[in-house]
């Protein structure tokens, strides 16, 4: 049996196919990528601030720290379609965990550019994973993390998916109205709109996982060797809000909150992260099925998450400055935030390894280690147009 991982060289993607290597010993588990990550970080004059290992050398610290030899790598560009059909024909996969993306929501605000190659990117490679599905194996299941930003902030409780509605006198079941934030957002989007359609016209498996802001430094596997650390961006780009306040805190460079700081958003840890989508792959959707799982522990606003990397830093010495600065998009400074999470834990069977709270102080003393990484692109913190905001 096989499984195929995409987008294996990311943040998510490779602490994720260590974690299902080891969960299924016994199974061929296929690592894909194109390694647009490393240059598009690079684009935006960054790098990640722990050392990050070209992919041969990751697979061979694999095998000599865990003793298993069941990890493949193919360089590959899911924006052919004959080629990822090629793929699926030659492993025939049981499970396809599809994390291959351009996931920053600033990176596609850049320009008109940047706007339609994140469209690109992550729509036609989804589509076309659903096509080479649909012709070789409709049975296998796919597994996608969208992303949280999909609904929006709607002034109401989110559900997971889909809601019972009434209109003129009429019920249905219908899916929850998107009101995506950014080009990278509304990606997410269509490629959720693709997914839901392709279950109802090609019998199709789907797990979409609505996934939250994913947060740390290691995951236990990543933990073993240096050659198996995952990337940390911290960047305006690419580092999400908890990377980014821990990368300040640690430098001396002051958390930069975007206006009130009323924004709130659903967190989960990297570790955590990786657990769910080998829960996925363990705990399969029915053909035919759209199934929609909230992914998140918990939500934090952005001036609760300033507290909270304030106060952990005290505790190590570091004294740590909050700054405010323009929101970098249009958005409610303040919102309404509170969906619905249950099939994470009850369906999956989730049990969340880490909160915000548990995780700082260990990813503070791990940043610490590399600040001087840091220190030298914390001028990547802001562009230059909000720090002269600031």
């Amino acid at each position: 049996m096989t499984i195929l991982v995409t987008g294996a060289d990311g943040y998510m993607g490779w602490p994720t196919l260590m974690r299902i290597a080891l969960r299924f010993p016994d199974e061929k588990i296929v690592g894909v990528d194109n390694g647009f990550r490393r240059l598009w970080v690079h684009e935006v004059g960054s790098w990640s601030a722990v050392p990050i290992y070209p992919m041969d050398e990751r697979i061979q610290a694999f095998k000599e720290v865990f003793g298993q030899d069941n990890i493949e790598y193919r360089h590959v560009d899911l924006r052919d379609y004959y080629i990822v059909k090629k793929l699926v024909e030659e492993y025939k996969p049981r499970a396809i965990v599809h994390l291959a993306a351009q996931p920053s929501a600033p990176y596609s605000m850049i320009s008109p550019r940047h706007a339609a190659f994140t469209q690109e990117n992550n729509v036609i490679s989804t589509l076309n994973i659903i096509h080479a599905v649909k012709e070789v194996d409709p049975s296998i299941h796919i597994i996608e993390t969208t992303t949280m930003g999909v609904y929006g902030t709607p002034n109401m409780d989110i559900p997971e998916g889909f809601f019972e509605i009434e209109y003129m006198g009429r019920k249905d079941k219908l899916p929850f109205p998107h009101q995506a934030g950014s080009w990278y957002h509304w990606s997410k989007v269509h490629d959720a709109n693709n997914l839901m359609f392709a279950t109802r016209v090609y019998k199709l498996a789907v797990t979409d996982l609505r996934l939250g802001v994913v947060y740390g430094v290691h995951t236990e596997e990543t933990k073993k060797d240096p050659r198996l650390a995952t990337r940390f961006d911290f960047d305006f780009w690419f580092g999400t809000l908890y990377n980014r306040f821990c990368a300040q805190a640690v430098t001396g460079y002051p958390l930069t909150v975007y206006g009130k700081g009323g924004q709130t958003r659903g967190y989960i840890s990297l570790d955590d992260t990786a657990e769910t989508l080998a829960l996925a792959v363990e705990k399969p959707a029915e053909q035919g099925e759209f199934r929609v799982i909230n992914m998140l522990v918990e939500t934090v606003s952005v001036r609760q998450m300033a507290e909270k990397v304030k106060e952990a830093g005290s505790k190590i010495g570091l004294e740590v400055e909050v700054m405010t600065v323009p929101p970098p998009r249009v958005e409610a400074l303040e919102h309404y935030y509170k969906p619905k999470v249950e099939r994470l834990f009850k369906e999956l069977g989730l049990k969340p390894k880490y909160t915000v709270d548990k995780a700082l102080p260990e990813d503070l003393d791990a940043l610490m280690k590399v600040k001087d990484r840091i220190m030298a692109k914390k001028d990547k913190f802001l562009p230059k147009e909000l720090a002269k905001k600031g």
